[in-house]
């Protein structure tokens, strides 16, 4: 497929505007509330015993729930990584049972608009705004359909009218195939401006008439698209600490389509920039074939080459931001406007300053009530605002699908070594009468060279009919093409068939399985844990020097680790810190805490607050010389 213009947020669908307000928003409420937590006021600081002890301990998150609840510390970073799936590795599950849900991640920093249960009003509007847009997204990705068009008061939240295309519902119905596109565009475009029209006229204020167009059919070929790849997917969220809305990114980039690029160059299912592909080794490059031609490689085309980095950059994003859904906002517009949206937020309650408030209620202010204001000073646009919802929405849209572990791609990840040359019609000759060698789901009847195709959509290899391997796509692998690793796919097993037939050629060998990306808690650092404890400070306004000083700090530590013992996950590690502290060496994150200094330290609880923090800070090199220790 060619490389063209792709824009993943197309339809101009909502007034930038219309939000539901005072009483009236009650009208629209979901039915899933709980209450917010109440204000956060510091933990008072445990007595010194000893030095070291006290050291940690201050270290620990200082804000705790007044009203008894207790504390979610682990729940916004996300400690979850260590603990496996609770289903056997073999069952059939649904992600909606799994504990990274953000239902039971989230619901104590988001005013409990990730649940079911009804209980008392909130006081901030901006979670009754936050919760009215969660339900219009999950109705937009799991209840209407690519032929609906649903119309709402922005003033109040009513829902004016639901419209189908009938004509075109019937054609898809009938043959079961249709372009997406074309039904946008112009079909539901136009039906959309005659919409407007039409309740404008009834006297709904045009700039208060909010339309979404239904995208249920689209999430599930989404879902389908991503069935040999989502277990992975889920594994590498728990490695990182995320919730499953980090799985949902190419979802709503994308609907999980490879080849599509954007019109600013962003590419993958997941829409990544060229240069964040190349800062994670993700890169193109041409492989010779027998007949003396090239073909291309585009890695981005692969999502077991393209995932990683994906969700890599919203970890890191989620650290710099303090929390992971303003994180997953800031991997569609960036940090700086994430940064941009909290000193609005933080200006805007400057009478009194949120003295010891969570960036989860800045960021539900900006998408909401506070979203003209942060627009305004920023590029925070209408896309921006919709993004996290968009993600939740896909999720709730097939969270109850089974994910059966059968479909799953297990396949290897390989690279010759250095000074080896093979040529895939040898490759597939060795391979081809062995029947222990399973190529996949639905590839009976496929010759093994298109089974080859299939499991290799980042080569561009031609089509062939015949049964054989045609000499423009008879590639000649060696370790490296145009200086780039040269990376291919083969089937779980493969690689001992050829082994055991003389063919022990390969220099490195990666397995995807139902236990890739998990991580054993025995990895997991004294250093590794400061790095949470300061993403929880920084989750409460913490963007401060002597935090940033302590990200310093902790970057050399996880790269020395990661020196020492070269695992995934500790490279992992030093990676997702070293972008954090790239982001925190911005004039963005640089203005953010000029604005938190001057609106937050003139508080008196405030500057007792900040004098805790700096007596941890104060004593984290004193834990930071220990940690070196024990984790060397």
């Amino acid at each position: 497929m060619q490389d063209r213009p792709y824009d993943p947020h197309p339809a101009d669908t909502e007034s930038e505007n219309a939000s539901p307000t005072g009483e009236e928003r009650k009208r629209s409420r979901l039915g899933r509330i709980i209450a917010h937590p109440a204000v956060h006021i510091p933990l008072f600081l445990i007595g010194m015993a000893v030095l070291l002890a006290v050291a940690v301990l201050l270290t620990e998150p200082i804000a705790r729930s007044v009203s008894g609840q207790a504390d979610a510390a682990s729940q916004e970073i996300g400690e979850h990584h260590a603990a496996p799936p609770p289903a056997d590795p073999g069952d059939p599950y649904t992600i909606s049972s799994l504990d990274i849900h953000p239902d039971r991640m989230f619901a104590a920093f988001f005013g409990g608009v990730f649940s079911d249960e009804e209980t008392e009003e909130d006081e901030a509007g901006f979670r009754d705004d936050f919760r009215w847009r969660l339900e219009m997204f999950e109705r937009t990705y799991g209840v209407d359909d690519n032929f609906t068009i649903r119309v709402y008061d922005g003033r109040t939240g009513e829902m004016l009218e639901v419209y189908t295309l009938r004509n075109l519902k019937a054609i898809y119905d009938a043959t079961g195939e249709t372009d997406w596109n074309d039904v946008d565009f112009p079909n539901r475009q136009t039906h959309s401006a005659r919409l407007r029209d039409k309740w404008e006229a009834r006297g709904v204020p045009r700039d208060e008439i909010v339309v979404r167009w239904g995208r249920a059919n689209q999430s599930l070929e989404s879902r389908e698209r991503d069935e040999p790849f989502i277990q992975y997917e889920i594994n590498l969220a728990r490695r990182l600490g995320l919730s499953l809305l980090a799985t949902e990114i190419g979802t709503v980039e994308t609907f999980n389509q490879d080849h599509l690029v954007s019109s600013a160059g962003a590419r993958s299912r997941y829409q990544l920039m060229p240069d964040n592909l190349r800062l994670f080794d993700v890169e193109q490059y041409m492989i010779p074939t027998v007949s003396g031609d090239f073909v291309r490689v585009r890695e981005e085309y692969h999502p077991l080459l393209s995932m990683e980095p994906s969700m890599m950059l919203v970890r890191a994003y989620s650290n710099a931001v303090g929390h992971e859904l303003p994180g997953i906002s800031a991997y569609h517009t960036g940090p700086g406007n994430i940064f941009r949206l909290y000193q609005a937020y933080l200006r805007a309650h400057a009478a009194p300053p949120p003295l010891n408030g969570h960036v989860s209620d800045a960021y539900m202010w900006g998408v909401t009530e506070g979203f003209e204001r942060v627009r305004a000073q920023s590029s925070f646009g209408r896309h921006s605002r919709a993004y996290v919802m968009k993600a939740y929405g896909a999720l709730r849209a097939t969270e109850n699908k089974l994910i059966d572990p059968a479909r799953m791609a297990r396949v290897d990840r390989v690279q010759l070594r250095r000074g080896e040359l093979i040529t895939l019609d040898r490759i597939l000759t060795a391979l081809g009468g062995n029947s222990s060698i399973n190529w996949g789901p639905d590839t009976d009847g496929l010759s093994l060279y298109e089974r080859f195709r299939r499991l290799n959509p980042h080569i561009d290899l031609p089509r062939d009919e015949r049964g054989g391997v045609p000499r423009d796509g008879n590639l000649r692998f060696t370790a490296t093409a145009d200086g780039d690793p040269l990376r291919f796919f083969l089937p779980d097993g493969a690689v001992e068939v050829l082994r055991r037939v003389g063919y022990d050629f390969f220099g490195d060998v990666f397995e995807f399985n139902e236990n890739t990306y998990l991580v054993d808690s025995n990895e997991i650092s004294r250093t590794d844990r400061r790095y949470e404890r300061l993403v929880q400070r920084a989750g409460r306004f913490g963007f401060t020097a002597a935090n940033k000083r302590e990200l310093n700090q902790i970057v050399g530590q996880l790269d020395a680790l990661a020196l020492r013992n070269p695992t995934r996950y500790r490279q992992t590690q030093a990676r997702v810190a070293r972008l954090h502290q790239s982001i925190w060496n911005t004039r963005a994150f640089r203005d953010l805490m000029g604005t938190a200094q001057t609106l937050l330290s003139i508080v008196p609880n405030r500057r007792a607050f900040d004098r805790e923090l700096a007596i941890a800070d104060s004593l984290a090199a004193a834990a930071a010389a220990e940690a070196s220790i024990e984790d060397g």
